[in-house]
């Protein structure tokens, strides 16, 4: 356990001090003794209990009957739904009673589990920005800073409910351990975890949450030790769940699968519920529960930088890494020494977990309808690589990047360190070793899980001392460290020795805690005349840029302690860890033995993306002679792609089983491939464009631009039309008459662009024209049109549209589809029956811009006829005047008017009906002879019109 408390805050700031900087006025942070964290890799479990659930079948009664029958006692009622039964002998025996009772439907051990990080009182130039730039949380919070009612469950030690920074964060929590008292935190770990996702963010004190403004649900699940039972563990699950709970951070662990643990873990998936452990602080590959369960995201820990720490436990089941090395939290205020601020430094997976766990929260309120494992893939899949490329063991998927998470763009991927050179026997680096001269070399661990190999030729048998020395191991001041291990091999590859020392095992006396030390790993080999082989590793999933050394002697014993495992092959193309092979590369593995060929054959020996773990269609070949297996990819390989070479179930040709074959690498960061297809079509001030988009792994946008005229655009000049993910584009607000290049590149994440597309579409121009602007009723005109490319060349049998519309109306009907002539002409014929507007189009094409022209308007003059009947009369008779108008003119006014003193003076007015007719009555008041005759006034739409005139006799 790592305990450390923080130096005071001083007028709003953090004042940073180190163990030599404090004085009478201000001390130094409270150093404690440091307790080694690496847990036994034996499961602890309660000695005399298991935990049972029982079948929702079974009885009250029926379930007493078998807590009596088993002579134990539950420590819960037996209708809870899981409970703890406590006997007289020892668990694993009562466990086997427990299991065979029917009316358990399960039952296991109830395993002991730890707090993952303890507080940290080391003070480094990193503050909590620092930690929090890494997984891009400050950019998360531009896109979110709402939890909403995602209620994040913490179980652990408790916690501070008083605390000024969570003041406003806590909804009511619950004490499995102690049921009849509240979640208060009596070891200070809760508090930190808790402090991590939900402390007040902008309130002008302390320290921002990840969640910014999340509710969080304290449950105690662990003693004040740092320790819990599984049977607390389930039942504060269970309880979480039931509460409301949306998101559950539980930064603890320890090996042991227990199946009651796992099923409560199970249910709260089933119901929605996102579930976040620390992969632990072992530093070795030992399975931690709950975090190797399928439900729960595995966190390991890295430092500010986003190197994994040499604590961090890994191995398959870790999904991702998050910053866990001097996390700035809250603290218990009771458990502060005075002088001090309530808010402490916590370094351990513990400390990663809430940062993810508090990320889940935003992404689950942004997107509520996400179930548990989309969360876990969503996180997962926008993670930022780091170590060896593709999914590993170290830090799973890669670390977070909440930023992309919440839906924000991409950042690059975490660098690795360039392939040293001697990744494989067949490349190892020579050593010469005499009697009075030893060998000596010194190198980093630069990238995680890599392996560094040495050659010793010897001329005879004879005894060899091999050790290897790190730098100095202190995880108090760098988080990152090589516990070395050596293996010795022989010329097949076959173990000969082995020694290893994951971390210091001595007490300083002083500090009572772990005395940090430059580790040595050192062990005697009898070896062979010809080739040994040595291989050193770090015990850990750490790199170190701190080399370690390595000195081989002549003498020693020649008796091992440890002979360690067999390796399987003396090289392999590309090499391991490398990120430069080509995408044409046919990958090849050089046994050291001989092989049985019918297991070198695809099934056996896999090619795999190496985040995906697809399967890449290869063919596979052996030939005995040299060793060799070739893998021929069906098709070339992805660019900027991680791979993974993996030999499974394969046998020596004397029918033994061979070693495991895994190695990883990269292909390069190639420019990406041009868009497959870049087409579009013109149409009448816009465009559409589509693409295909070529196989590209690390695919960022692509990128449309355009230019005026024939000249295609750069990346950084024209206009931009396009930039995302999407296929297509239409694009509007184009000029008539012009042309436009358009040009388009793949743009991958590292900003290098593809080879160029280009799409041009040529500026067209119409015309239109008519024989006449005014014609009369029932008479014909004819249009004239053309359609030219904007420099005046012709293309014959364009499709042209004409179009016509009442003046009166405002939509266009087509009147006539026709093709242009070998002029880039057409005409058409046509008698408009109302005064009428024409318009041309040609709808463009794969090539041309689309083009319209202006309205050209057409008058037709009506005709209106005239009857007087009869045409004499005598004074006081009337007569009829009447005759209709051609068009009809429907509800238009005439006008009878009568001729006098030189002038047309209308006398009287009606409408016209429907089919256009008028009638007037006229009774003169004089005799002699009058003129009459009826006017159309003109209108926007046909000009004045007049009957004949008309004389009336009156006698």
């Amino acid at each position: 356990m790592r305990l450390g408390l923080p130096a005071a805050l001083v007028a709003g700031g953090l004042v940073v001090v180190t163990g030599s900087s404090g004085s009478a006025a201000e001390p130094g942070p409270y150093r404690p003794p440091f307790t080694a964290h690496h847990h036994s890799a034996k499961a602890e479990f309660e000695p005399n209990s298991v935990m049972v659930k029982f079948k929702k079948k079974a009885t009250t009664s029926a379930r007493k009957a078998a807590v009596s029958k088993l002579r134990a006692t539950a420590e819960q009622s037996v209708a809870s739904s899981v409970v703890r039964l406590t006997g007289t002998e020892s668990a694993p025996e009562l466990l086997k009673k427990v299991k065979a009772d029917p009316t358990v439907e399960l039952a296991s051990l109830n395993y002991k589990r730890r707090i993952s990080a303890v507080p940290n009182d080391e003070w480094y130039a990193e503050d909590q920005a620092a930690s929090l730039n890494t997984v891009r949380v400050p950019q998360a919070w531009d896109v979110s800073k709402s939890t909403g009612n995602q209620i994040v469950a913490v179980l652990d030690t408790g916690v501070d409910a008083g605390h000024p920074d969570l003041l406003g964060r806590l909804v009511p929590g619950f004490n499995a351990t102690s049921p009849n008292r509240g979640p208060i935190d009596d070891n200070g770990h809760g508090t930190m975890t808790l402090g991590i996702i939900a402390a007040a963010a902008n309130n002008g004190i302390g320290i921002a949450g990840v969640g910014w403004t999340t509710k969080a649900m304290p449950v105690k699940v662990l003693a004040a030790d740092g320790s819990g039972y599984d049977v607390d563990i389930a039942e504060g699950i269970d309880w979480a769940v039931a509460h409301g709970a949306k998101v559950i951070n539980m930064s603890l662990g320890g090996p042991g699968d227990n199946p009651v643990l796992r099923d409560s873990i199970q249910n709260a998936a089933i119901n929605g519920v996102t579930l976040v452990a620390a992969a632990g602080n072992d530093g070795n590959n030992v399975e931690q529960f709950p975090a190797a369960y399928p439900y729960v995201i595995a966190v390991g820990a890295t430092n500010a930088g986003g190197a994994l720490t040499s604590f961090s436990s890994y191995g398959a089941w870790v999904d991702i890494a998050a910053p866990g090395w001097d996390i700035l939290s809250t603290g218990v205020r009771s458990m502060t020494p005075p002088g001090y601020e309530p808010y402490w430094y916590c370094t351990g997976t513990s400390c990663a977990a809430p940062i993810v766990a508090g990320v889940a929260a935003l992404v689950k309120n942004k997107w509520p309808t996400l179930s548990d494992t989309e969360v876990a893939t969503r996180l997962k899949v926008l993670a930022r690589d780091a170590g060896p490329r593709g999914t590993d063991p170290y830090y799973g998927a890669g670390i977070l990047d909440a930023y992309a998470a919440l839906g924000g763009t991409w950042a690059p991927d975490f660098p690795i360190s360039t392939a040293d050179g001697n990744d494989q026997p067949a490349r190892a680096t020579k050593l010469t070793v005499t009697a009075s001269a030893p060998a000596t070399s010194s190198a980093p661990i630069s990238v995680e899980g890599e392996v560094d190999w040495y050659a010793v030729d010897s001329a005879a048998p004879r005894n060899l001392k091999v050790s290897v020395t790190g730098a100095l191991f202190d995880e108090e001041q760098y988080a990152v460290n090589v516990g070395p291990e050596v293996q010795v091999y022989d010329a097949a590859l076959d173990p000969v020795a082995r020694a290893r020392n994951p971390f210091p095992g001595e007490t300083d006396p002083t500090t009572g805690g772990p005395k940090w030390q430059r580790l040595t790993a050192a062990t005697d080999v009898r070896v062979e005349a010809g080739t040994t082989y040595i291989a050193v590793r770090n015990t850990n999933g750490s790199r170190d840029a701190r080399a370690y050394s390595l000195t081989v002697s002549e003498g020693g014993t020649g008796v091992p302690d440890d002979y360690g495992w067999p390796a399987a092959i003396l090289d392999v193309s590309p090499a391991d860890l490398s990120t430069t092979a080509a995408v044409t590369a046919t990958p090849t593995l050089t046994f050291a033995r001989d092989m049985n060929p019918s297991t070198i054959a695809p099934g056996w020996i896999k090619l795999v993306h190496g985040k995906t773990g697809a399967m890449i269609p290869s063919g596979v070949t052996y030939d005995p002679a040299t060793r060799k297996a070739v893998i021929t990819p069906n098709a070339p390989l992805l660019d900027n792609s991680p791979y993974k070479l993996i030999g499974e179930a394969l046998r020596h040709a004397d029918g033994t089983s061979a070693p495991y074959v895994h190695t990883v690498f990269s292909t390069a960061d190639l420019a990406p491939q041009k868009l497959t297809t870049f087409t579009g079509g013109g149409a009448y001030l816009a465009a559409t464009l589509a693409w295909t988009i070529p196989p590209t792994p690390d695919l960022d946008q692509v990128i449309v631009r355009r230019n005026v005229g024939s000249k295609a655009p750069t990346p950084t000049t024209g206009t931009l039309v396009y930039a995302g993910k999407g296929i297509s584009v239409k694009n509007t607000g184009l000029a008539q008459n012009t042309t436009y290049t358009y040009a388009a590149w793949v743009k991958d994440h590292s900003g290098k662009y593809s080879p160029i597309a280009v799409k041009q579409l040529l500026g067209m121009k119409s015309g239109i024209s008519t024989t006449s602007t005014l014609v009369n009723h029932g008479g014909a005109i004819t249009i004239k049109g053309s359609t030219l490319r904007i420099d005046n060349l012709v293309y014959a049998g364009l499709p042209v549209n004409v179009y016509v519309r009442p003046m009166s109306g405002s939509k266009f009907t087509l009147l006539a589809a026709a093709k242009t002539s070998s002029t880039g002409t057409l005409s058409v014929v046509h008698k408009p029956a109302v005064s009428s507007v024409y318009m041309l189009t040609f709808p463009g094409n794969a090539d041309l811009m689309g083009t319209r022209t202006p309205d050209i308007t057409v008058r037709v003059v009506p005709t209106i006829s005239a009857t007087l009947a009869p045409a004499t009369i005598r004074l006081g008779q009337v007569t009829k005047f009447s005759g209709y108008a051609t068009p009809a003119h429907t509800g238009k006014y005439v006008y009878l008017q009568q001729y006098g003193n030189k002038t047309w003076k209308s006398i009287a007015w009606v409408k016209l009906n429907d089919w256009g007719g008028y009638a007037f009555g006229i009774k003169p008041t004089v005799r002699g002879k009058i003129a009459y005759r009826v006017w159309l006034p003109a209108s926007s739409e046909q000009p004045q019109v007049f009957t004949a005139n008309k004389i009336l006799t009156i006698s």
